[in-house]
């Protein structure tokens, strides 16, 4: 893409999460005790990614409270129960007054130790298993929307864009890989020296990466859920950034 280059320190905030497809779907009303008690089990093995439990009829959470440099409290939910099935979010780094990175060792281990939980309390089957980066690089005073319309070769189709996203799939490897791009504003609470704040408003491109399995399955076992795992772990950064450079890894 022309004029910009993609470059791991370049990325402002970065979001991992793992996602199940389970089969058959969980009721939450029928299954609120087993959910409970799972969600107890997560926030006892897994501390520092899982704090507290949030029930209500229709919907069950766990949420982690994360300190900033500046001991500022950040709340986010960490696992969710969704139609699909269990989802898990871990904050790799995050914008908030200032740019915030967040020391969350082995989340594939841990999301393998929570799935096999999972599929032990409600034998549940797991017929997609996805890893899900969303990240957004800073580009600065660079139009991000020129920058994702660099690719495209037409010249024509790139004159008076104002907004643009772009869908890619490339399987590979027995597994999915898809990414979205698309431009995005930041926002950011700049403090002056008297202490007075103001907003700044940058440049970026959120870059959506999923990677899942390629084919839906009966039932995925643990080493075929590792395998998309550790396909998804060395994709990123290198062969994520070396794609959206246009280079061959």
């Amino acid at each position: 893409m022309e004029n910009f280059i993609f470059i791991a320190n370049d990325i402002s905030q970065h979001i991992v999460r793992y996602g199940a497809n389970i089969r058959p779907p969980i009721q939450p009303k029928q299954e609120r005790e087993k959910l409970q008690d799972y969600c107890n089990w997560l926030i006892e093995r897994f501390p520092k990614v899982f704090e507290t439990l949030l029930s209500g009829p229709d919907k069950t959470t766990v949420q982690k409270t994360f300190f900033t440099s500046s001991n500022k409290r950040v709340e986010l939910p960490t696992f969710a129960m969704t139609r699909r099935g269990p989802l898990y979010t871990f904050p790799v780094r995050l914008l908030i007054e200032n740019i915030e990175d967040f020391d969350i060792p082995e989340r594939s281990k841990i999301f393998g130790s929570a799935i096999e939980k999972f599929k032990e309390t409600f034998a549940s089957k797991i017929v997609r298993v996805a890893v899900v980066h969303e990240m957004i690089f800073d580009c600065g005073n660079i139009n991000p929307v020129q920058v994702i319309a660099g690719a495209i070769s037409k010249e024509v189709w790139k004159e008076g864009i104002r907004s643009i996203r772009i869908h890619l799939e490339n399987p590979g490897n027995g597994c999915n890989v898809s990414i979205d791009l698309a431009p995005a504003y930041t926002q950011q609470v700049v403090r002056s020296a008297a202490g007075a704040k103001r907003k700044s408003i940058g440049f970026g491109i959120s870059v959506r990466l999923e990677i899942c399995n390629e084919k839906v399955t009966d039932d995925l076992d643990r080493d075929s859920v590792a395998a998309i795992v550790a396909f998804a772990e060395d994709y990123v950064p290198g062969k994520l950034a070396s794609f959206l450079n246009n280079e061959r890894s």
